[in-house]
């Protein structure tokens, strides 16, 4: 007989490290309304901005340091929202203290880097998860279920952009080479991501070009066809440099889906439509927080011992993917 195994029905108590505009403005308050978490301590280089920047938050624990997160032994779970270099040195140091990992996308700079993550998670014996926060709002629970239910017949093509427009701010992050920045890295994983959500596979082969210009090394903006096999294909486009837009559509032999706001909705009501025999039909969604589902999913996964949805192989194979329209577009990555 298995022995029983008693699930704790208190809320997972959470630090996050930073105060990185996400995790201030979306995480932190997804985690303090969350049915099944609760926020304890946030760590900051910079204890006077994080006091300023939490002050919604009086009952959080500030702290004038990360290291002070990861030996605080009341937290169970760390969110790491920090530059795409620092995912893996400080999610590895989390995952080796114990605490489960929620870190942002992309969890690393190389498949090698997510790798070794994965690894630690696995010996450590504690939950790693990328935070990709867009599967987790209904419209794209169902736009997944409608293709595995076969409504738009086989899918074959995946059109999917994301770009905004932050050529004037040289001093953001995103656009620094030392941080890993880059709009593939930044807004371009988000097709990748979709891509392997629809496919359940890994590109065989890609073709690609970005567009690297002045001071800066990293691509403001990327353009990537991915050949899935079998007729199948994903094209993606990503900018720092136009206008802020995003969409989706996923074209099955039978009908098209449409997605015109797939990643960043807000919480707003969202209207997906499906087309098929020559008829558009729409399908409304009320608007709910997409972090405080992806944090509730989280924390139900810790308390329950079970695997996160979004699985580690996916991560590892997106990480593949992206190294892979780099090499690809001829930019030498990583950068740093």
């Amino acid at each position: 007989m298995e022995p029983r195994i008693l699930i704790r029905k208190d809320p997972v108590r959470w630090g996050i490290l930073s105060t990185a505009n996400i995790g201030v403005r979306a995480v932190a308050p997804a985690i303090r309304a969350s049915s099944n978490g609760k926020l304890i301590a946030v760590g900051s280089r910079d204890k006077n901005h994080a006091t300023e920047a939490y002050s919604f938050a009086p009952n959080v624990r500030i702290y004038d340091s990360y290291d002070a997160i990861i030996e605080d032994p009341e937290i169970e779970a760390v969110y790491i929202p920090l530059p795409n270099s620092l995912h893996a040195e400080w999610s590895i140091r989390a995952l080796q203290a114990g605490k489960h990992v929620l870190c942002e996308k992309p969890m690393a700079i190389t498949r090698e880097e997510g790798e070794e993550m994965v690894q630690v998670a696995r010996d450590s014996g504690v939950l790693l998860m990328e935070a990709f926060m867009y599967r987790f709002h209904p419209q794209i629970v169902w736009a997944l279920e409608q293709i595995r239910a076969g409504v738009i017949g086989p899918v074959r093509l995946v059109r999917s952009s994301f770009s905004f427009d932050i050529r004037t701010r040289s001093e953001n992050i995103r656009l620094q080479p030392d941080l890993a920045g880059g709009s593939l890295m930044d807004v371009g994983c988000y097709p990748i991501n979709l891509f392997r959500a629809i496919y359940e596979r890994s590109p065989r082969s890609v073709a690609a070009r970005v567009h690297v210009t002045g001071p800066v090394s990293v691509d403001l903006a990327t353009n990537a066809v991915l050949d899935y096999g079998d007729g199948c294909f994903g094209i993606l486009d990503s900018s720092f440099g136009l206008p802020s837009r995003q969409g989706a559509e996923i074209i099955g032999e039978a009908g098209m889906i449409t997605l015109p706001v797939p990643f960043t909705p807000g919480n707003y009501d969202m209207t997906a439509f499906i087309t098929k025999d020559g008829q558009m039909q729409e399908q409304s969604f009320s608007g709910v927080d997409q972090y405080q589902l992806e944090v509730e999913h989280f924390a139900q996964c810790i308390r329950s011992h079970q695997d996160p949805q979004l699985s580690l192989s996916e991560t590892l194979e997106n990480l593949a993917t992206i190294e892979a329209i780099y090499e690809a577009a001829g930019l030498d990555w990583p950068i740093i």
